[in-house]
């Protein structure tokens, strides 16, 4: 009779902690960036896309980038290696130069870019629909969502 009940106890137990295991984390891939997608986030600050155009969109194959900073298109290059799973910098985004009314969230999103080191799904769902960067002292810069 003992060993019944701790038997019961140790498949309750382990029952116990399966159930409270966090789900695993959907990792983002390279090829998870390829498209379009809305800034809805910068250095902590949720944006509204439909009022600031902060689009970006990714060519994975090229290893290029594109899109509006707001006013302003803007392009460049993706330092990218598949040994270094989720390091990504984005040297020498470089701009269009038209005079715009208010260039801060510009300056501001250009300067975030400028700072990215890595980068990860936000949430936990597949396909991956939000993607944020990060810096070096591991603060969340950006994060962007699949248009």
């Amino acid at each position: 009779m003992k060993k019944y009940i701790y038997l019961c106890l140790a498949v309750l137990s382990i029952g116990i902690f399966a159930s409270c295991k966090s789900k695993k984390v959907v990792e983002a891939t390279f090829s998870d960036l390829d498209g379009s997608w809305n800034i809805v986030e910068l250095n902590g600050k949720t944006l509204n896309p439909a009022e600031t155009k902060q689009v970006i969109e990714f060519d994975a194959a090229r290893h290029t980038l594109s899109g509006k900073a707001g006013c302003n298109r803007m392009m460049g290059q993706i330092e990218y290696s598949d040994t270094r799973k989720n390091i990504i910098k984005f040297p020498q985004v470089a701009t269009t130069r038209m005079a715009c009314p208010d260039m801060s969230g510009e300056q501001e999103l250009l300067k975030a870019l400028d700072k990215v080191v890595r980068f990860e799904a936000e949430g936990d769902v597949r396909p991956v629909d939000k993607i944020a960067f990060y810096g070096t002292d591991n603060t969340k810069l950006m994060v962007i969502a699949k248009k």
